[in-house]
């Protein structure tokens, strides 16, 4: 069988450290793919791993006959947090699996139907705030606090903060303490090579923000009131239904291991697809306008009248939604291993090895999206157009039983707050920003501002 390829700077016993920014390593691993194709090696002193860059090659790996969920280092580091969390637990745990079984009808039709109005009340506070403001937006920031309202009131009964009133915005502690948390477990290996003391004194920070974390976590759980009649939300899900298979009830560890969860790594996904979305939707005013006309056919013009079953209507901008995600999936690929000795192409693998699998590069694969892939293009998720993709080719949720539990709430989430601002502002980009991406568990632009112009404001006399 043929030897995997790596990258030609490989240095003895170091391996290829000289091949990845540690700082932006799913990013470095995409670009290494246009060189070294669709499967390649890297070595980092006697670590190795295999990287997949292609949509056929996926589909190898989704077999679970033969290959299984694999942990990389920031989420072996998020499970020091959240231990039984459904994004760091093995499935083989039984208290993923209660959380799991608990939680499903927590995001049934019928759930989400009830979480829509919360949605609406978030989104039309931050419409109000931009309304009433004249400066740049800080995006991922306000993105952020919106995302985690939404998921804080619909989810828990709880409310940081009301967003067209002070203090708002990204000025929120919990935002700044989760943002921190999912920095440290992205710090890359080198990070244990630094000096001892700022080692230590980074340690000591990040077990605060975990402690700080958690102490919120167990407000919620002790302030969470008993269902009434009407649905009940996440939170009382969990507090109050057994789990269908043993009939016992999830203990206060996982509950408040499942609330951290749906807090650092929930709203992160609405969040940062929405700052992608408006990044790339200021320059193409033409793309804004079709969002518009489809309001108006759905909507009659007015987004705040958009009910549940009508934001399922709006097709167009679940195209724009769904490129978004092509492009800048929030997770930058996920981990694999093989079950028993296979074969990965054409190549042998062994029993356990770690295979990471690049969506970055397998969502701009040329061969499953054509010589454009990397453009930003909502009519490729038309349905003439979907026949044509090939099965692995886009997975930005994950696969199998592991993929994201919330993926229906986030969607829904960012198109009906993409309607409400597409419609009720222009989107002034800076001429002069560039598109950054850190890498914090998730992707996420980095110093992203943009003037809201409400498209209600009179022209001044």
């Amino acid at each position: 069988m043929n030897e995997f390829p790596y990258p030609p700077n490989r240095l003895p016993v170091l391996g290829d450290v000289l091949s990845l920014n540690p700082g932006k390593p799913v990013q470095s691993m995409a670009k290494l793919a246009d060189k070294l194709g669709p499967v390649y090696e890297l070595r980092f002193g006697p670590m190795r791993m295999v990287i997949v860059n292609s949509a056929e090659l996926v589909d190898e790996v989704q077999s679970e006959a033969l290959w299984e969920k694999e942990f990389g280092p920031p989420i072996r580091r998020l499970r020091k947090v959240v231990r039984t969390g459904l994004i760091a637990a093995a499935t083989e745990d039984p208290q993923w699996g209660a959380a799991h079984r608990v939680l499903m009808p927590g995001f049934s039709r019928e759930a989400m139907r009830g979480y829509h109005p919360t949605m609406v009340q978030v989104v039309a506070e931050l419409i109000r705030k931009w309304e009433h403001g004249s400066d740049p937006v800080d995006v991922a920031g306000e993105m952020n606090s919106m995302a985690l309202e939404v998921i804080a009131r619909a989810g828990f009964g709880h409310s940081f903060t009301t967003l067209d009133e002070p203090p708002a915005g990204n000025s929120l502690p919990v935002v700044k303490l989760m943002v921190d948390v999912l920095r440290y477990a992205s710090r890359p290996v080198s990070a244990k090579l630094v000096d001892a003391t700022i080692g230590r004194f980074a340690l000591r920070r990040h077990r605060h923000n975990v402690t700080e974390l958690q102490r919120i976590a167990g407000s919620l759980i002790d302030n969470c009131p008993p269902v009434a009649d009407e649905a009940p939300n996440l939170l009382q899900h969990m507090m109050e239904t057994p789990d269908p298979d043993t009939g016992q009830r999830l203990s206060r560890t996982v509950v408040r291991d499942q609330v951290l969860t749906f807090l650092i790594a929930g709203h992160e996904t609405s969040a940062n697809t929405l700052t992608f979305a408006l990044h790339a939707l200021g320059d193409r005013p033409d793309i804004v306008e079709r969002v518009r006309e489809e309001i108006d056919t759905v909507a009659g013009g007015d987004p705040a009248t958009l009910t549940y079953e009508q934001v399922a209507k709006l097709q167009y901008l679940r195209r724009v939604v769904d490129e978004i995600l092509r492009l800048w999936p929030v997770a930058g690929g996920y981990f694999r291993r093989p079950k028993q000795d296979t074969h990965l192409g054409e190549h042998r693998i062994g029993r356990g090895a770690w295979v990471y699998v690049n969506l970055l590069a397998v969502h701009r694969d040329k061969r499953a999206w054509g010589p454009d892939a990397d453009q930003f293009d909502p009519d490729r998720f038309a349905p003439d157009a979907t026949p044509r993709r090939a099965a692995g080719a886009y997975k930005p949720f994950g696969i199998g039983v592991r993929s994201c539990i919330g993926r229906q709430f986030a969607i829904h989430e960012i198109v009906l707050t993409l309607a409400h601002v597409l419609y009720a502002f222009d989107l002034e980009p800076d001429p002069k920003y560039q598109l950054a991406v850190d890498e914090l568990v998730t992707l996420k632009p980095a110093g992203l501002r943009m003037r809201m112009r409400s498209r209600n404001q009179l022209p001044a006399s």
